[in-house]
C-alpha cells in the first residue's frame, strides 16, 4: 500500500521566503517533532530552487549559498520518521531569468507581462511550463528520495497577488495552440455567452490536462510511491483543498468551510485522499496574524471527524513567526491524532442521504452551502459526491438524494432514473434546469410544463400544507427572494408552498393587497418519488439565515422523502455531528460519533464555545453488530449506554470544544 492510502498524515507545511533557504535546520526538526508531524512540505523548485540546482534557468534563492536546504530536510526528515513533499510553482519565474528568455511569459490581450516584487508570471503553454518543469522535477526526485510532489498556483494565472486582474493570456504558445487545435483567435475578454469562449474553457482544461499527464508518467516512471497533489482530481493522490480567510471576502465566514472541503472529496473517489490545508493567516495580505484559535480549532476538529489527515501551513519559519497563538492548538490536536491514529484514515461516514454538489458559479455554489448547511443543523447525516465525479454506485444505500441547483445533464438524468427505478426519493433544488429546455428533466420530475425563471422579490411563500410543515404552525408566510420558475405538474402531482404575489409595502396605511398566483415551489409525484423545488431555500438561507428555509427543507427531507435518520440526537444547531462506521479494525471499531461545537461562531469572529450539556443520541447501527463498549477518546471514559433492537442509545453529560466516542465490539 502507498504511504499516503493510510490517511493518518498530519502535515505541516512552511511556505519559505527565499531568507528561509538558511534556515535552522535542527531548530525546525526540533518543532515538527514537539508538533507530532508525520509529513513536512518544504519548497523545494520552480520560481525559487532551495537546493543546488543545475539547471541555468532554474533560479535559486540568494540566501543559499553552499547549503542544501532540500537535502538536509529529506535526511532529516526520515531520519526522524517524518515523510518529506517537495513543493513545486511553476507558475512564476525570476526576472533575470524571464530576460534571457521572455517567450516564456505570461502576455496580457495588450502584449504586457505580469511582474509582481521581480516574479514573473509564466504560461501554461510557454517552453518553462511544458519542458523546463520536467527537467525540474526530474533533477529533484533524482535527487534526492522525495515521498511526494505538490504543486501551487497550477494552471492559467491571470491575477497577481494583488488580486488585479490581467486579462486572458496571448502569449505566441496561446495563439499558436489554440488556433491549431480550434481554428480560431483567442477571444479577448472572458465572456460565457461567447462560443469561442466556450471553446476556451475547454481549451484551458485539455492543455492542464495535458501537463499533468506528462507530470504523471514522469513522477511515477521514477517512483510509484513518490505521491502527487495539487489542486485537482486529475491523476493525482492527493486532492489539495484550502480552508482560508480573506478579509476582503464577503460574509459571513463559511463555517463549515473544513467539513465541506473534505466530505465532497471523500463522498466523491474512492482513489483519492484530501489534504486540506488550514492557512493560519487571516489572508493573503495579511500573512503574519494568525485566524481566531477557536477558528484553527474547528478547521482541525473537522478534519478529525471527517476521518482524514491533518494540514496546518504558515509563512516563513517558526522560530521569527510573530502569532504562535494556534501552535498549541496544533499541537494539541495532532497529538491527539498521534495518539489514536488507529482509529483514524478507516472509516466512512453513515450517508443516509446523498448531496449532489454542482459545479462552479456563484448562485449554485451559495444554494449547495445553504442546504449543507441546514442538513448541518439538523443533525442529518450524508455524503457529499461532486456532479461530475457522479458513479452509480455512489447512490447505492441512499435513503434519499438532494440535488443542489445542478445543471441537468444527460449523464446526472441517467444516474437518477437509475435511482427512481429502484424506488429512491429524488429532491432537486434550485433553478438551473429551466435555463435549458430538457424534455428528459421534465419527464423525471413529472413537469408538464414550465415558464422562465421570475424575479420573485417582494413575494411570499404560503407555508402550507400544514399537515407537512408542522414547524411552521406560527409562521403563515415565509419570506420569498430571487428566481422561481412557475410550472405545473403532471397528473397526480402534489402541491405546497404556493406563491403569494407582491403587494404594497408602504406607506403602512395602504400596505397589503397580496394575492396567490396560482403557481407553486414545492411540487412533487408521490408515485414516481420526485420532488421538485423550483426556488432557492438554500441560497436565502445563507443570505437571510431564517428559520423557515431550513425548517422547509428538513419537513421535506423527513416527511415527505420520509428519511429516517440512522443517528437522532437533541443538540443546539450549532452541534456538528459525525457519524462513521468502520470497515475491518485491528482495534474491534464498530461505529464513531463525532461533535463538534460551533456554538462561539458568530459569522465573523470565533470564540470559545458555549459548553453544552445533557444531549441525548441515539444510533441505529447494521445488522450483526452489537456494541461491548461505548468510550470517550477525549477523556479515556466509558460512556454508559442502553442496546435495544439496533439502536444505541445513551446521555452525552458534556460537549466543550470537541468530542470523539468510540463504540467498539
Amino acid at each position: 500500500m502507498p504511504w499516503w492510502e493510510k490517511n493518518t498524515q498530519r502535515l505541516i507545511q512552511t511556505n519559505l521566503r527565499a531568507k528561509d533557504a538558511a534556515l535552522d535546520r535542527q531548530s525546525l526538526m526540533a518543532t515538527l517533532k514537539d508538533l507530532s508531524c508525520n509529513v513536512l512540505l518544504l519548497n523545494t523548485g520552480g520560481l525559487m530552487a532551495f537546493y543546488p540546482s543545475e539547471l541555468p534557468y532554474h533560479y535559486r534563492s540568494p540566501f543559499l549559498g553552499e547549503g542544501d536546504l532540500t537535502g538536509d530536510m529529506v535526511r532529516l526528515c526520515h531520519d526522524n520518521g517524518i515523510r518529506f513533499m517537495a513543493r513545486f510553482d511553476v507558475s512564476k519565474i525570476h526576472e533575470s531569468i524571464f530576460e534571457k528568455y521572455p517567450q516564456w511569459a505570461y502576455r496580457s490581450p495588450r502584449g504586457e507581462t505580469i511582474n509582481y516584487n521581480g516574479m514573473v508570471h509564466t504560461c501554461v503553454n510557454s517552453p518553462f511550463q511544458r519542458d523546463c518543469t520536467l527537467e525540474i522535477l526530474s533533477e529533484a526526485a533524482c535527487l534526492y528520495p522525495i515521498d511526494g510532489i505538490f504543486f501551487n498556483m497550477f494552471g492559467y494565472q491571470t491575477r497577481d497577488y494583488a488580486n488585479n486582474y490581467h486579462g486572458i493570456c496571448h502569449c505566441k504558445g496561446c495563439i499558436r495552440e489554440f488556433k491549431a487545435r480550434y481554428g480560431e483567435e483567442l477571444p479577448a475578454a472572458e465572456d460565457p455567452l461567447d462560443p469561442v469562449f466556450q471553446l476556451y474553457q475547454a481549451f484551458k482544461e485539455e492543455t492542464v490536462k495535458e501537463m499533468i499527464d506528462r507530470i504523471h508518467t514522469l513522477v511515477k516512471g521514477i517512483s510509484p510511491e513518490i505521491a502527487i497533489a495539487t489542486y485537482t482530481d486529475y491523476k493525482v493522490d492527493i486532492i489539495k483543498k484550502e480552508s482560508n480567510t480573506e478579509i476582503h471576502r464577503p460574509l459571513p465566514v463559511w463555517e463549515y468551510s473544513s467539513s465541506e472541503n473534505h466530505q465532497s472529496v471523500e463522498g466523491s473517489w474512492d482513489d483519492k485522499i484530501i489534504s486540506n490545508v488550514c492557512i493560519n493567516a487571516t489572508s493573503l495580505d495579511y500573512r503574519f496574524m494568525g485566524v481566531h484559535r477557536p477558528h484553527a480549532a474547528l478547521r482541525l476538529y473537522q478534519a478529525l471527524a471527517s476521518g482524514a489527515g491533518m494540514d496546518f501551513c504558515i509563512i516563513g519559519v517558526f522560530d521569527d513567526y510573530p502569532d504562535r497563538k494556534n501552535i498549541s492548538v496544533v499541537k494539541e490536536i495532532y497529538g491527539f491524532h498521534k495518539k489514536h491514529e488507529a482509529y483514524f484514515g478507516c472509516f466512512q461516514n453513515v450517508g443516509d442521504l446523498v448531496l449532489i454538489k454542482p459545479g462552479p458559479g456563484e448562485i449554485p455554489q451559495k444554494e449547495y452551502q445553504g442546504l449543507f448547511k441546514i442538513l448541518k443543523e439538523s443533525h442529518l447525516q450524508f455524503r457529499v459526491v461532486e456532479q461530475h465525479a457522479l458513479r452509480g454506485d455512489h447512490l447505492e444505500g441512499a435513503q434519499a438524494i438532494l440535488c443542489a441547483d445542478l445543471v441537468p445533464t444527460e449523464a446526472i438524468l441517467a444516474r437518477l432514473e437509475e435511482a427512481q427505478e429502484k424506488g429512491v426519493p429524488i429532491i432537486w433544488v434550485g433553478t438551473a434546469w429551466a435555463k435549458e429546455d430538457s424534455p428528459r428533466f421534465k419527464r423525471l420530475f413529472s413537469v408538464a410544463q414550465a415558464g422562465p425563471p421570475e424575479d420573485a422579490r417582494w413575494s411570499y411563500l404560503l407555508n402550507q400544507p400544514t399537515t407537512l410543515f408542522k414547524g411552521l404552525k406560527e409562521t403563515d408566510w415565509t419570506l420569498l427572494d430571487g428566481p422561481l420558475v412557475p410550472l405545473e405538474g403532471i397528473a397526480g402531482c402534489d402541491y405546497g408552498l404556493e406563491r403569494i404575489g407582491a403587494g404594497f409595502f408602504g406607506p403602512p396605511e395602504l400596505c397589503g393587497g397580496n394575492e396567490p398566483l396560482g403557481h407553486y415551489a414545492f411540487v412533487s409525484h408521490p408515485e414516481r418519488k420526485t420532488i421538485l423545488i423550483p426556488f432557492q431555500p438554500g441560497w436565502m438561507y445563507m443570505r437571510y439565515g431564517y428559520d423557515e428555509y431550513r425548517i422547509i427543507i428538513e419537513n421535506i427531507i423527513l416527511h415527505k422523502a420520509g428519511l429516517d435518520p440512522s443517528l437522532r440526537i437533541e443538540a443546539h444547531p450549532m452541534v456538528e455531528v459525525f457519524a462513521s462506521r468502520y470497515g475491518q479494525n485491528e482495534k474491534g471499531a464498530l461505529y464513531n460519533m463525532a461533535l463538534i461545537n460551533l456554538s462561539g461562531y458568530n459569522g465573523v469572529g470565533f470564540h470559545e464555545p458555549l459548553v453544552q450539556r445533557g444531549i441525548p443520541i441515539s444510533l441505529v447501527m447494521d445488522e450483526g453488530h452489537k456494541p461491548r463498549s461505548l468510550v470517550s477518546l477525549r477523556t479515556g471514559q466509558e460512556i454508559p449506554f442502553k442496546w435495544r433492537d439496533r439502536v444505541l442509545s445513551f446521555t452525552l453529560a458534556e460537549l466543550k470544544d470537541f468530542e470523539m466516542l468510540l463504540v467498539r465490539s
